[in-house]
């Protein structure tokens, strides 16, 4: 009798698939003894993630420290996505890709932690009034009552931003640069250390009334608002490292980015409130660095939905 060839046919045939399903990508990047290049074999249905890692084999540059771009008639395509796959990313032999070492990163989650927890810390160290800073009587001495409603609003404030680093944010990338770790805390640190010594002292003077109701009103409504923002923003994108969708309209839409909008808002009530010079510098400072970011989050948004330049970035109907 014949031998039965049918199995052997089919696993031929399979196996030209797979053969014929794999690229042999060109990918160029710089050393410091110069530019160079490696070539990966890898598949169409293969993710950025695991992209990654197949060059890191051949790079020795760890997937967290890599930035992958695309080159595309002209336009630049940036592989953020890393649960996407190559094919969605429309990559083929033909295309131009580029890979530059980001340098040294730190866990995006982490670099939030750290950042957030220097002000509540700081703040406590105040409000215990050490005698060595407020003299030996502050510890005894009354508090008055706007500053230790400066002080919860403060504490509820960097708390909420604890509670959503870890239960609230999905992030797109796992790391971001190290530099930011101590750019990001020498903001928040060190303006805690500025508004929070008038704060707790015994001889701090209150602005009146009617300001301290106003910017505690104002600070309450959008810090809610900041949140349901952050939680909008939580469900557009599924799972952490998948690519953002575009805002949806609604109420909270009226910028781009409200999350920043709201956080200024706030941050602006807290300074009516307090009635401190250094709240008032947080403030315009956040402003400057928020609206910085913005401006590149608006863009990005305007390129999927031409219908979105109708909106402003952070500040309705200015910026």
């Amino acid at each position: 009798s014949l031998p039965d060839t049918r199995h052997q046919k089919e696993g031929t045939s399979h196996t030209s698939q797979l053969v014929a399903a794999t690229m042999r990508l060109t990918v160029s990047f710089r050393r410091r003894k110069g530019a160079s290049s490696v070539i990966v074999d890898v598949g169409g249905s293969v993710t950025v993630d695991r992209f990654t890692e197949l060059l890191a084999e051949k790079t020795k540059v760890h997937k967290h420290r890599q930035g992958i771009k695309c080159f595309e008639d002209g336009a630049v395509v940036r592989l953020t996505g890393r649960l996407k796959t190559l094919d969605e990313y429309g990559i083929t032999e033909n295309s131009e890709l580029e890979m530059k070492d980001l340098g040294p990163q730190f866990s995006y989650r982490g670099v939030f932690i750290i950042e957030y927890l220097g002000p509540i810390l700081i703040l406590l160290a105040y409000a215990a009034r050490p005698a060595w800073l407020y003299g030996a009587a502050a510890a005894d001495a009354e508090w008055n009552d706007v500053a230790k409603l400066g002080l919860l609003a403060w504490m509820l404030h960097f708390l909420k931003r604890e509670f959503e680093t870890f239960f609230v944010h999905r992030f797109s990338r796992p790391t971001m640069p190290l530099a930011n770790l101590f750019k990001n805390s020498t903001y928040y640190w060190g303006f805690a250390l500025m508004v929070g010594y008038p704060l707790c002292s015994p001889v701090y003077a209150p602005p009146c009334e009617h300001r301290v109701l106003a910017g505690g009103l104002l600070m309450a409504l959008s810090e809610l608002g900041n949140l349901a923002v952050h939680v909008t923003l939580r469900n557009m994108r599924p799972k952490e490292g998948s690519d953002k969708r575009v805002p949806p309209t609604g109420p909270l839409f009226f910028v781009s980015c409200p999350n920043y909008t709201f956080e200024v808002l706030g941050w602006v009530g807290f300074s009516l409130m307090t009635n401190i010079a250094m709240a008032w510098g947080f403030t315009f400072v956040g402003l400057a660095q928020m609206t910085q970011w913005a401006l590149g989050k608006h863009a990005g948004y305007v390129k999927q939905d031409k219908m979105l330049r109708r909106r402003k970035a952070i500040i309705p109907f200015i910026i």
